[in-house]
């Protein structure tokens, strides 16, 4: 007759899967949210870089279209601010160009909480 009881080698394989997977997931989480953030910060930075001081401010706009998140693109006159998101929905990582006569005079990153 068999008996239900598990035996000491498997208790002991449960108890490390259980606490593998309780310490596990959260480290996980925190590199997810660590890459998703480099992630967004290399692009901002990337786009800013793009564009140096005396670049057109057309080709900006031109590039600005197809960039960042949609809902936090501002495309003006003398501003083209571009926004990728991190860690939705509160971490924004920003490059904001701004000119004067159709050249670029700053282009400057900021991480908005």
């Amino acid at each position: 007759m068999r008996s239900n009881r598990s035996s000491p080698g498997t208790m002991r394989i449960k108890r490390w899967v259980f606490w593998s997977v309780l310490l596990g997931t959260p480290v996980a989480l925190i590199a997810f949210v660590i890459l998703v953030e480099a992630n967004a910060m290399a692009k901002a930075r990337a786009f800013c870089d793009r564009f140096p001081t005396g670049s057109s401010l057309a080709d900006v706009a031109t590039a600005a279209r197809d960039a960042g998140d949609r809902r936090h693109r501002i495309v003006r006159a003398g501003e083209i601010s571009i926004a990728y998101i991190g860690l939705p929905p509160y971490s924004r990582h920003a490059c904001t160009i701004t000119g004067e006569s159709g050249k670029a005079t700053k282009a400057s990153y900021v991480h908005l909480d």
